[in-house]
């Protein structure tokens, strides 16, 4: 696996993978077509964020988008194709996400987590620090992640 920057032109791309991602979990279709109608991936939020992908074999296996806000990053987005969940793909890209925003000089990590995704969360170390309401009518918890021991080692940054 490989994990690059995102290029501004593949931010439909990301938009569409991120509505399968979503879809691996039992929601309604309806549901989903919300979902697919808040996202706010353009071309313009890649350009100007830190947007990675994940490849395999050549072929995008999921993205994220990090906000950076000083020494608070953001987790905005973590979506990978259903079928590479639980093959190591989210986790390359979690960590590459929390080193990236500690090598920016962030101390925490913060998201609103997906609900079937906070066990995940839970294994890299997110603790979830508070509640809040989604657009789509949930309650989404927040998760945090302490970034010191995510500091590079030796100085060394990500790409």
């Amino acid at each position: 696996m490989f994990i690059r920057p995102a290029r501004a032109e593949e931010a439909g791309a990301l938009a569409a993978l991120a509505v399968r991602s979503k879809g691996y979990w039992p929601y309604p279709a309806a549901f989903l077509k919300r979902f697919e109608r808040t996202l706010a991936l353009t071309p313009e939020v890649v350009a100007a964020n830190d947007v990675f992908v994940a490849e395999r074999d050549g072929v995008v296996s999921g993205f994220y988008v990090l906000l950076h806000r000083d020494d608070l990053a953001v987790l905005d987005d973590l979506w990978l194709e259903p079928v590479e969940i639980g093959r190591g793909c989210g986790r390359a890209l979690f960590e590459h996400a929390a080193a990236r925003a500690a090598a920016r000089g962030a101390r925490v990590l913060e998201w609103e987590a997906e609900p079937y995704a906070v066990g995940f969360y839970e294994r890299m170390g997110g603790e979830t620090v508070a509640w809040v309401d989604s657009p789509l009518g949930r309650r989404l918890p927040v998760m945090r992640l302490g970034l010191a021991e995510c500091a590079p080692e030796g100085g060394a940054t990500t790409p």
